[in-house]
């Protein structure tokens, strides 16, 4: 068995390689030797145009190695990498979550690449269609799922061109789980006409055999829908984290529970739409009504006004840390509410220096989860200079 040690793997690893590390990696413990384990596997299919082969096997073997630059081993039918570590699961990913935020800036790729490789590392190694429900899925292994992995993941996934797409199936509220019968892992899931449609062709960059599958039964899948549900994405990655995750409930609670999850499907929707607004529509319903920069100095009737027919205030969404004109970053440890006055105030060379920079440390007190992202980019002292010198 090869196997890299961590602070090696750091060091080598591309954008693409942490990406598929945090989306397929699970603990291992063999003779001896402790870490984490990046895996993918797939079964031959009954909608696939031809047999499964070794001679496929080591084709995609080949493709996954080239595509992540990690030199996978084919055992059986698994293509596995190794890392050595001695690090507790949350700190690994935790490790890794920051080196993918200072790749993705090193790279130099656009929001939309960003955006494809995510949703490629996730599905590309580990997915599968299901004809008859509409989705592309893939398990999320349980040894991995904390409260933690879940909000690493739902800062990742706010950077997804159209959140829409996404599902998660909580099966924890289903009979057999709730039995002990079968306890099977959440599954993370994307709209499959829209995988198809948007990622055939990349898909075939990684693996040929699931790439042809849909290739092959493309005409069923232009019957499907691209799908909308009622309750968000997002809504529902936060409803599992605190209704559902390492919790136990009755019967009704449950039953309760698959009610609030029941969701529809739109029969049109836009595909034209590319950038999601979907997070910044979060932030402006759920973040406290509040400029961050100068709630502690102003009342807030002061600097805004509030919105006809209701009790919220006006406030804009600011991108805390802007790095080009193409990285907007709309990730939501970057995004605060700040009122018109301090908004138009953070315009790069508009305001004095000095009242700029009081801004920002203001942000960086009022809002720890954004001086947690910067603190992916820089030390402690220089954060205000990190973001000053990042202003639009």
């Amino acid at each position: 068995m090869k196997i890299l040690e961590f602070e090696l793997f750091i060091k080598q690893a591309s954008l693409n390689a942490l990406l598929i590390t945090f989306a397929n990696s699970k603990p291992f413990d063999s003779k001896g030797a402790k870490g984490f384990v990046i895996e993918s596997s797939y079964k031959a299919s009954k909608y696939a145009p031809y047999p499964l082969t070794e001679e496929i096997y080591q084709l995609n073997n080949q493709l996954l190695s080239e595509f992540s630059g990690l030199d996978f081993q084919l055992n059986g039918t698994k293509h596995q990498f190794f890392i050595k570590s001695l690090f507790v699961t949350d700190e690994f990913f935790k490790h890794i979550y920051k080196q993918i935020q200072i790749k993705r800036i090193e790279s130099q790729i656009s929001d939309d690449e960003f955006s494809d490789l995510i949703l490629l590392a996730f599905f590309a190694f580990r997915g599968s269609p299901d004809f008859k429900l509409n989705f592309y899925s893939l398990d999320l292994p349980r040894q991995i799922v904390s409260s933690f992995y879940l909000d690493s993941l739902f800062k990742l996934l706010t950077n997804i061109n159209d959140l829409r797409q996404l599902n998660l199936n909580f099966r924890e509220l289903q009979d057999q789980f709730i039995t002990g019968e079968n306890e099977r892992n959440t599954q993370f899931r994307i709209n499959l006409r829209y995988f198809a449609d948007n990622f055939t062709n990349q898909l075939s960059r990684i693996n040929q055999f699931k790439a042809d599958i849909l290739k092959q039964n493309q005409a069923l899948i232009r019957t499907k829908n691209i799908a909308q549900e009622s309750k968000t994405f997002i809504e529902r990655l936060m409803f599992y984290k605190d209704n559902v995750l390492n919790q136990q409930k009755t019967e009704r609670e449950i039953e309760q529970l698959r009610k609030d999850l029941g969701f529809l499907y739109d029969n049109v929707i836009d595909e034209k739409i590319k950038r999601n607004q979907g997070i910044v529509q979060y932030v402006r319903a759920f973040f406290d009504d509040e400029c961050v920069c100068c709630k502690n100095h102003y009342p807030l009737d002061n600097r805004t006004f509030k919105l006809r027919n209701s009790d919220r205030y006006y406030l804009e969404i600011h991108h805390v840390i802007s790095f080009s004109a193409d990285k907007t970053l709309d990730q939501i440890d970057n995004l605060v509410k700040v009122c018109p006055t301090c908004h138009r105030a953070l315009t790069k060379n508009r305001a004095e220096e000095t009242y700029q920079k009081q801004m920002i440390s203001e942000i960086l007190v009022n809002a720890p989860n954004v001086k947690e992202f910067c603190l992916n980019f820089t030390d402690n002292n220089n954060c205000v200079q990190f973001i000053y010198d990042r202003l639009r």
